[in-house]
């Protein structure tokens, strides 16, 4: 097991982009990824949100923001869609922004990739340059005020009618409430906000697609098989029962 130490004085977003310009993190970021079902079932799902968003904008080339793209986990995924893109990489480690560069030439799209070693916070683009911004696994680690100033940055460079998707860690999953009940601690460096909040940050005139998915560690195969008939069913069953939601809106 790799453990982690923090400086305790650090901001929450201080110590995650710290952890993440470690080597030893940074050499087992995709295996550690990938290696049961639950985890390659989860990046299918966000996967797939992804690229039915690129195959539905009405142009063959667009620009694409992957902002706090850690080593490109979506980059295949992205080059699958057969439309002729600009990708952009957004980073605070610069360890990481190399393993991606690596990923890039294994899929011969060196030349369209561009890398930027920037906070999301503050992000050195223009207003509405990009057709697509997106970002997973972000907003978990940092605090409330700081997921607001990363989303409307992401909205801020997107391109009008232009697509923004993120991730959040659902606080009003039923799990939390169960949690409070038996008397069990919150996980240190996680902070999550619920979907009214999230929508908040969006602007609620805005037409929000929402996709629903219970993230649940079970490391065997069958168990999980069972267990995940709750995400075929997530277009039925209320936000509370899910641990993930994933966003998409217009701007």
């Amino acid at each position: 097991m790799m453990l982690i130490t923090f400086n305790m004085a650090q901001t929450p977003k201080q110590k995650t982009i710290e952890t993440y310009q470690k080597k030893d993190i940074v050499e087992v970021f995709d295996k550690e990824r990938s290696k049961y079902l639950f985890q390659r079932y989860k990046h299918e799902t966000e996967a797939n949100f992804l690229k039915k968003a690129i195959k539905g904008i009405k142009k063959e080339k667009i620009k694409v923001l992957d902002v706090a793209c850690g080593t490109g986990r979506m980059l295949p995924d992205v080059f699958s869609t057969k439309k002729e893109i600009e990708y952009h990489g957004l980073d605070t480690s610069k360890q990481m922004l190399e393993e991606l560069k690596k990923k890039a030439k294994k899929i011969r799209k060196l030349k369209e990739i561009k890398i930027h070693l920037s906070d999301a916070a503050k992000m050195p683009f223009k207003n509405n340059e990009f057709d697509l911004v997106y970002t997973y696994h972000l907003l978990w680690h940092i605090e409330r005020e700081d997921q607001k100033k990363v989303i409307k940055e992401m909205i801020r460079i997107t391109k009008p009618k232009g697509l923004i998707i993120f991730d959040v860690l659902n606080n009003n999953f039923i799990w939390e409430n169960l949690k409070k009940f038996f008397g069990k601690k919150k996980i240190e460096g996680l902070y999550k906000i619920s979907l009214d909040e999230a929508k908040e940050f969006i602007g609620k005139d805005k037409d929000i697609k929402i996709e629903k998915f219970a993230d649940a560690p079970i490391k065997n195969d069958f168990l999980y098989q069972i267990f995940n008939l709750i995400n075929k069913l997530n277009k039925v069953l209320p936000s509370s029962f899910y641990h993930m939601i994933f966003l998409r809106t217009r701007k």
